[in-house]
């Protein structure tokens, strides 16, 4: 295909030049100027089926060179032999609080309590961000033995304020393989957790993303598994005094069911708590579901039990507390998230959501964060929000919330705002 392809260019630069020449070569070469241009007609005519059996055909290459795309929804650059898209989003966000903790995000798990000097400071706020905006590289190298693949994610919703530069996805794809940070596998954001306004989600929800080492592959046309071996990624409020030295080990199996319209997830995983004194084994598993109800409407619900961790889902207490002879004490929770998105127009969905949170309270751990104001018994959140894309790439959302904690000594606190934003994707 190649030399057909030098051949034909060298024969239209010829006939160009021909076209061009002095007068007094134009009768005499008119015929050869006619043959020549005969000859190009009949190399296009055999380049358009010149490659077929499963490679890209030449009618293809050879309308791109005469009629380039002049608009494409990502960046794509071809450089070493590496295919990169660009993608992102520029997105603001604000909230106006009439009661909940002092942050931009949902904080439900801190709100102030009742009759304390922080909840009597307590005012109505706004407050707004653009730390949310989020650009990211997918990138795909062809070798002999597959295509390897990517993706770098970056956004600015890092460190204790929630303003600060992160990497939320780096990691490499080869064949059924993931290496690098990624959703953890026990958690399931995409698929099962209602849609919310706010960008960590709500009680009930998990959004971990750690290092990882991920093996996945199918078992039948409806059925696939995933194991694991991921980075911990212990923090102080989490995991106090740690002295972690193995990776958790998780899995997952996915089923779709009802001809495509559902599907059904179950996971697991079992990690090694340590401290300088005790070690002790944290435990959990998760069954998320997703049901298409009507082409308009879908339910999504999500259901974890944990015992030992506080890092897989958000809005729970530590993973365990250490008494006064250096024993570990596990904290045990069961946390739930529901929702029901409808579509009501091509532009216009909403969704209606709940999520709960409930910890043991009778077992070592309560009873030695009983006066803790930190760590909570329970927390509930509902909401209900509005999203509205007048156009494809551009999005404005509204979402109302409600929620309220109770610590192990029975107090109360509540969360009650309103949440707005507004997002355009390219």
């Amino acid at each position: 295909m190649k030399n057909a392809l030098q051949s034909m260019k060298k024969m239209t630069f010829t006939a160009m030049v021909l076209t061009v020449m002095s007068p007094v070569y134009a009768q005499t070469k008119s015929s050869e100027i006619e043959s020549l241009r005969n000859e190009v007609e009949d190399l296009k005519a055999t380049l358009q089926n010149y490659v077929q059996d499963g490679q890209i055909k030449t009618s293809e290459v050879v309308t791109k060179i005469e009629a380039p795309s002049k608009s494409a929804p990502k960046l794509n650059i071809l450089k070493s032999g590496t295919d990169v898209s660009l993608y992102g989003m520029v997105r603001a966000d604000a909230t106006y609080q009439a009661a909940g903790a002092d942050g931009m995000f949902n904080n439900i798990n801190s709100v102030p309590l009742e009759n304390t000097p922080e909840a009597a400071k307590q005012q109505d706020r706004f407050k707004s961000s653009p730390s949310v905006t989020r650009i990211g590289l997918d990138f795909k190298t062809p070798t002999t033995k597959g295509d390897i693949g990517g993706k770098i994610e970056m956004d600015f919703v890092g460190g204790a304020t929630r303003d600060q530069f992160r990497i939320r996805h780096a990691y490499l794809t080869y064949d059924k393989w993931v290496i690098g940070q990624a959703w953890s596998t026990f958690v399931s954001p995409i698929e099962f957790m209602p849609e919310t306004v706010d960008p960590l989600g709500h009680v009930g929800g998990a959004l971990m993303r750690t290092p990882l080492v991920r093996y996945s592959d199918v078992l039948s046309t409806n059925t696939s598994y995933a194991v694991s071996i991921e980075d911990q990624k212990y923090l102080a409020h989490t995991d106090p005094d740690h002295k972690i030295r193995l990776p958790a080990l998780v899995g997952r199996i996915n089923h779709q069911y009802a001809d495509g319209a559902g599907l059904v997830s179950a996971r697991t995983f079992m990690a090694e708590k340590k401290i300088s004194t005790d070690k002790n084994m944290a435990w959990g598993v998760g069954l998320g579901t997703k049901y298409q109800i009507t082409p308009k409407t879908v339910f999504k619900g999500d259901y974890y039990h944990v015992k030992g961790d506080g890092r897989y889902v958000l809005w729970s207490n530590n993973g365990y507390a250490i008494d006064d002879n250096k024993k570990m004490h596990s904290n045990e929770f069961d946390a739930v998230t529901v929702g029901l998105t409808h579509q009501f127009t091509p532009q216009f969905r909403s969704t209606l959501g709940y999520g709960y949170m409930l910890a043991k309270d009778d077992n070592a751990f309560a009873r030695l964060n009983h006066n803790n104001p930190t760590q909570n018994k329970k927390a509930w959140q509902g909401w209900i929000s509005a999203m509205y894309s007048p156009y494809k790439s551009l999005t404005f959302g509204a979402e109302y919330v409600y929620g309220e904690r109770k610590t192990f000594d029975e107090r109360t606190g509540e969360d009650n705002r309103v949440n707005i934003m507004a997002s355009f994707n390219f």
